[in-house]
């Protein structure tokens, strides 16, 4: 949604500022920058999303294993 936002400002500054090549060219360069700085913070949430789902699976696993433990002892006492 950010990256259509940036897309329209670029586009309207391009309609409007033709007569002035340096200011549209510093308008480009700036969103090209922010471009790229959301490019940067995607990446990096994404490789967070991989870590903290894998912890979550991990987590699950252990959850799994003490509950498997809990019955045994549990089962153990009913015999």
């Amino acid at each position: 949604m950010l990256l259509k936002k940036i897309a329209i400002s670029a586009f309207a500054v391009a309609l409007t500022g033709c007569a002035n090549t340096d200011a549209l060219e510093e308008n480009i360069a700036n969103l090209t920058n922010k471009v790229d700085a959301l490019s940067t913070q995607v990446d990096s949430l994404q490789s967070q999303q991989a870590a903290l789902s894998q912890q979550a699976a991990e987590a699950k696993a252990a959850a799994e294993e003490a509950n498997e433990r809990i019955n045994n002892v549990v089962a153990s006492y009913k015999k």
